[in-house]
């Protein structure tokens, strides 16, 4: 049995009494299938008692947390309303507490995404990312990287189009911070071009053999997510023969996120 993390229990605790009243907590923990005995303490004692009993008598403790994680990352501001601060900005206070919550799951080896929790390894370029993204606070190639993963499993057409995505933030972002000016109808081939020049990643002006064919691979990566984003994924419009032939399986969709989270990550990390 996989018990829900110490750090995570705390995390929570601060968190959803900020945003879910008394009632509000009673009915998504007896929905996520927590233990019917709900403790009469004070909302963070409650949360914490609460996810501590799941643990010792729930078979499955992490399925109770992922019903919880899912209505609190999937909930939009307006349903929240049981907390409003009393100065600044709740959108910024919610986003802030997701994030939060995020580096404590990545703290414990855990993502969440598509309503399920998995365990980080082999996500290494994910989680690199995100924290170049936290670091430069880049909201716009934050967003990409959040649709991508929620739907690598639900609709992986759809993630081929988000990886896509997260690319073109990310060498958007580069090429705002360093002030070099790009067309608006760049592809995401041509972006790559003119942030792999700037960085010095351009195969035919790189003398080590083995660095040509790394830069060279990364070219391909960027092409082949270009051609899967515009072909293959759900940004066009397909006929019947189309939607048959292009088929792209979550494995496929993973392969495309992972690689551009890689370049994006390693993009990003440079800008600096």
């Amino acid at each position: 049995m996989e018990r829900i993390p110490t750090k995570v229990i705390g995390n929570l605790s601060s968190i959803l009494p900020d945003w879910y009243s008394h009632a509000g907590i009673d009915s998504l923990f007896l929905y996520a299938g927590a233990p019917d005995d709900v403790p009469d303490v004070s909302k963070p004692k409650k949360v914490e008692s609460w996810l501590r009993s799941t643990n010792k008598v729930v078979d499955e403790p992490l399925s109770v947390l992922e019903v919880i994680l899912e209505d609190f990352f999937e909930k939009p501001l307006e349903q929240f309303s049981a907390w409003m601060p009393a100065s600044g900005e709740p959108q910024d206070k919610l986003d802030a507490d997701k994030r939060k919550l995020e580096s404590t799951l990545a703290g414990e080896g855990l993502m969440f995404s598509s309503g399920k929790l998995r365990p980080t390894r082999g996500s290494s370029s994910t989680l690199s990312l995100e924290e170049e993204v936290r670091r430069h606070g880049l909201s716009s190639v934050d967003q990409e990287i959040k649709r991508a993963l929620r739907q690598v499993d639900k609709d992986p057409h759809a993630a081929a189009h988000y990886a896509g995505n997260v690319l073109e933030a990310a060498f958007k972002a580069y090429l705002d911070k360093k002030a070099i000016k790009y067309s608006p109808s760049h592809t995401l081939s041509e972006l790559w071009k003119t942030v792999a020049k700037d960085i010095g990643l351009q195969p035919g002006e790189l003398k080590d053999k083995d660095l040509r064919k790394i830069a060279s691979g990364m070219h391909s990566v960027v092409d082949g997510i270009m051609y899967l984003r515009n072909k293959k994924s759900g940004a066009h419009g397909k006929s019947e023969i189309e939607a048959r032939n292009y088929k792209i399986a979550p494995r496929h969709a993973r392969l495309a996120i992972n690689a551009a989270h890689t370049i994006a990550a390693y993009v990003l990390e440079v800008a600096d």
